[in-house]
């Protein structure tokens, strides 16, 4: 048995218990979703592939955590998906799940492990290339102000500037920074154009933010922009924020 909530946007790891409870099968379909997530890699498109890997190898670690916390209260009967929790009993009528999820664990986390360092060596080499630096004097309230990111090495460059705004939320007794991003302006420019002198025609502008925190990033080389380097650079900010 399975105990299941309503569908939601994320259900975790539903192929586990959909079809066949074959680990060697669901190897070769894991292995089959890990060749969907490279070929986005090999296109430089980090995200949401780095993210789904990484969310999948939380995952199953915590299965695991759980499943060989709690052998000691019986075997195993189903799994509560929603929670990742075995559901176990001193009597149980499925006698071969601990051992298919043992088995399971043990073939999909190393590929798991390989596919995200994979990941993680193509966000290390385009962070390494980002240029990321404060624009002027910053204000002592760092809560709302522009970033602005620009991508080209020649004179002819793409420049977009986004209105940030960091907020707390909070979520039960964690509290979390949330940053939100709009972008206000997009437009050629070139290496000449300091990004001073873009702020200032953003404070011209757009006059209800006269004294913002502002950020610039620059890459060299074009890489997707939703997919990778806007992630990328959004992190490098929150980082920034977080410290100031």
């Amino acid at each position: 048995m399975v105990e299941r909530e309503k569908k939601t946007h994320h259900d975790p790891l539903p192929w586990i218990t959909e079809g066949i409870l074959d680990p060697e099968y669901k190897e070769y379909l894991l292995l089959a979703w890990l060749q969907k997530l490279k070929a986005e890699f090999r296109q430089s498109r980090l995200y949401p592939a780095l993210a789904d890997l990484i969310r999948k190898h939380k995952e199953l670690d915590q299965l695991k955590t759980e499943l060989r916390a709690g052998k000691e209260r019986g075997e195993a009967v189903g799994l509560d998906l929603r929670r990742l929790r075995v559901l176990r009993q001193a009597a149980g009528s499925h006698e071969g799940l601990d051992g298919y999820l043992d088995n399971l664990i043990q073939r999909a986390l190393p590929h798991l492990t390989l596919a995200i360092e994979e990941g993680k060596t193509l966000y290390d080499l385009i962070e390494n290339q980002l240029e990321f630096t404060p624009v002027g004097i910053q204000p002592l309230r760092m809560d709302e102000g522009y970033l602005i990111l620009t991508v080209g090495k020649s004179n002819r460059r793409s420049m977009r500037a986004y209105r940030f705004q960091k907020s707390r939320v909070l979520k039960g007794k964690d509290a979390f920074l949330q940053l939100q991003l709009r972008c206000i302006e997009e437009r050629d420019t070139s290496k000449f154009e300091p990004a001073e002198s873009m702020k200032w025609a953003l404070i011209a502008k757009y006059k209800d933010l006269p004294q913002p925190a502002t950020f610039h990033a620059h890459a060299d080389w074009a890489v997707p922009l939703q997919h990778t380097l806007l992630p990328i650079t959004r992190r490098r900010l929150l980082q920034e924020l977080t410290c100031a």
